[in-house]
């Protein structure tokens, strides 16, 4: 209906315009392309206004940009601070590594009942801090994830620090653990506890946000299964962690109920090919569904 009366709305106003010189058949296609002849200038004889002046008219209009609605601002932001930090660093990291995502299904039963057995003996530890130990093993076996590259150079790093990513009112931040793979499960514990405490209130040292070799990201807690993690530079490599989440699998032929977690690798295929990533993060399947290896 609106596309109608401003066509009539057109026509009406095209043939209303005596005093422009123009032939016969370029008012009838101002008529039905909706052109204001009052807008065209013409090429033919003394001015006067042709079919291709209205064609080309009609076509110049539709290639212009459409003028659109001033957009709400709720409020205005700057970009400071560790803000500005974070998406400098996020920028830097999604421009410079080559980021590759691998994802893998875990069956995390077991490990949800080590933890439910430490809990019982009144050792309080988080689904984070098990993953810290067990990733700290795993880049202990694999080597090839706790490396950067500097210049033209792959350094294979010795120590392993595995940050934490910790979400703040001030933004993301990583606190770090340091040398965890030499660390056991409850000192593991007690100092991610005393350093996730610190980010949140503001007090963690600059010194424990520096310094990390590889990445755990967990936002299991908001009902994400799987994403995109990205590589906190001068990083090789990332993990995001999932929900853990009861599901129906089959075991022995027969279907069961299991819990079930997606794991998430992003790491720099400069740095590292597809195959050891993949064996990394087998790896970390192996030892959340047997957790028991940890112990040997």
């Amino acid at each position: 209906m609106e596309a109608d009366v401003l066509a009539y709305l057109a026509r009406r106003e095209a043939e209303a315009a005596p005093k422009v010189a123009v032939t016969p058949l370029a008012r009838r296609v101002a008529a039905d392309l909706g052109v204001d002849l009052s807008q065209v200038t013409g090429t033919g004889p003394g001015g006067r206004i042709t079919r291709e002046d209205v064609e080309r008219a009609a076509r110049e209009a539709a290639a212009a940009p459409q003028p659109t609605a001033p957009m709400g601002v709720r409020q205005v932001v700057p970009l400071r601070g560790i803000r500005a930090r974070i998406a400098e660093r996020m920028q830097e990291s999604y421009q410079t590594a080559v980021h590759v995502t691998e994802f893998t299904e875990v069956d995390a039963t077991e490990l949800v009942a080590l933890r439910t057995r430490l809990q019982e003996d009144e050792v309080q530890v988080s689904y984070n801090d098990l993953m810290v130990y067990i990733v700290a093993r795993a880049l202990r076996e694999h080597p090839a994830l706790n490396a950067t590259l500097v210049g033209d150079e792959i350094h294979y790093l010795e120590p392993i620090h595995i940050g934490v990513a910790v979400d703040t009112e001030r933004g993301l931040l990583v606190p770090v653990i340091r040398d965890a793979d030499k660390k056991s499960l409850s000192q593991i514990a007690q100092e991610s506890a005393a350093k996730i405490a610190a980010t949140r209130e503001g007090t963690i040292s600059p010194d424990d946000l520096t310094g990390g070799t590889f990445t755990i990201t967990n936002l299991g807690m908001f009902e994400i299964d799987g994403f995109t993690p990205i590589i906190n530079p001068p990083q090789c490599a990332v993990l995001g962690i999932g929900r853990i989440v009861d599901k129906p699998v089959v075991r022995d032929g027969e279907i069961v109920v299991r819990k079930m977690m997606i794991l998430s690798l992003s790491f720099d295929h400069r740095i590292v090919d597809g195959a050891p990533a993949a064996r990394f993060l087998q790896y970390v399947k192996r030892l959340i569904e047997r957790p028991h290896l940890l112990l040997a």
